[in-house]
């Protein structure tokens, strides 16, 4: 059910006021989503304890922030988006959405927001500075007896001039025109697409597919041309299920992690050569892979176990699995502090945010959070750094 405007203002004036304290003294919080209770959970990453509690739409799922500190929170239990204030940390609106929103992302310039829904096949574009939606592209229908999310991750090219995203009905790529609020083409991966990832010199796009030709794959895409350059199936074990993540590149870009969330392995593209070169075992379900800052380790999250998976990534071998928790969950979102000495994750299922010493790789601390929570955003002083 969507909030009254009687509900929007209570929440509003129980709310209002500016965070005290480490908001205002520029400290480092965490704002995590809660999809059971309906809120973000403001965490003081250094005290290690909440300061603040704001109310949502229903199951509220990731967050896209501009650079300017608004906050965009996609409720997927409500045809609506949660719009906070980062700066004073304050829910100001709820914006109106055509369908259920699956997830979000801003334009490079930080002036346009792309809403990409569950159970249609539109793509929203919300101008920031007014919390309006300019144009909605209409990229097909849904068939009654489809059952499954209909799209996935938008991405922004570099220029801002276009996004592409998944149609999974249509087990294609589509790519928008944002000028001109039109598609433009479609990538035919045969199968569902769930994240776009660049690489360093932007010449193309590394494309982490969930099932493709009845398995999961790895395609790579010429964005100039829009066609697929090389299409590398993801050989699966006994057991195993096609359930391609997303990926991440060593630092030095030589090679290239996939995360099949269907399995218990991580496989590892040789990017010169364009072929797999090895499998590292990871816990059940890997499905985020994080680069600390000094490029020596890959942290991996898993969505079906509470385990953190360490690779050394020099030797391309899993040195350790970090417990943080005894439920089979995990959030989406995972961040390495600046100087790299900690490292921050979900066990969803035992509602914590969990603090890594990544020297010591060892839980150091603890911190309690909403039920089901599946991302979290961070404010570090007056900056918004990504999360992964």
């Amino acid at each position: 059910m969507r909030m009254s405007n009687l509900l929007v203002a209570t929440i509003l004036i129980g709310m209002g006021a500016p965070l005290a304290g480490a908001a205002e003294q520029g400290g480092r919080l965490a704002l995590v989503a809660s999809e059971a209770e309906n809120i973000v959970a403001v965490i003081d990453l250094e005290a290690a304890q909440r300061v603040k509690t704001l109310v949502t739409g229903k199951t509220p799922h990731a967050m896209a922030i501009t650079p300017s500190g608004r906050i965009y929170v996609n409720n997927r239990g409500t045809k609506d988006l949660t719009v906070i204030d980062g700066k004073t940390l304050v829910v100001v609106k709820q914006v109106a959405l055509p369908a259920t929103s699956f997830q979000l992302s801003v334009s490079p310039d930080g002036k346009t927001l792309a809403v990409a829904y569950k159970d249609a096949l539109k793509l929203s574009l919300l101008d920031t500075a007014s919390d309006t939606i300019t144009k909605t592209v209409e990229i097909g229908n849904v068939p009654a007896d489809f059952k499954g999310v209909t799209m996935k991750h938008p991405y922004w090219t570099p220029d801002g001039k276009h996004v592409y995203v998944a149609d999974a009905v249509n087990k294609v790529i589509v790519k928008v025109d944002v000028a001109n609020g039109a598609t433009t083409g479609t990538i035919d991966i045969k199968g569902v697409n769930h994240y776009l990832h660049p690489s360093a010199d932007g010449r193309l796009l590394y494309a982490v597919n969930e099932k493709s030709g009845g398995g999961t794959s790895l395609a790579l895409i010429d964005p100039a041309t829009d066609t697929i350059v090389k299409d590398l199936p993801v050989a699966l074990a006994g057991g195993e299920k096609p359930l391609g993540h997303h990926g991440a590149f060593t630092q030095d870009g030589r090679f290239f992690l996939v995360c099949n969330e269907g399995g218990s392995r991580v496989h590892v593209l040789d990017v010169q050569k364009r072929e797999w070169v090895k499998t590292i075992p990871t816990g059940n379900g890997p499905g985020h892979a994080t680069l600390s800052p000094d490029g020596k380790y890959f942290f991996v999250v898993h969505h079906n176990d509470g385990v953190i998976t360490v690779i050394d990534s020099q030797n391309m071998e899993a040195v350790k699995n970090i417990r943080i928790g005894t439920g089979n969950m995990q959030a989406h979102s995972a961040w390495f502090s600046p100087d790299g000495r900690h490292y921050y994750a979900v066990a969803s299922e035992d509602k914590t945010l969990v603090k890594i010493d990544v020297a010591k790789l060892d839980v150091v601390a603890t911190m309690p959070v909403g039920a089901a929570s599946m991302f979290f955003a961070i404010k570090d002083g007056g900056r918004f750094p990504p999360t992964e």
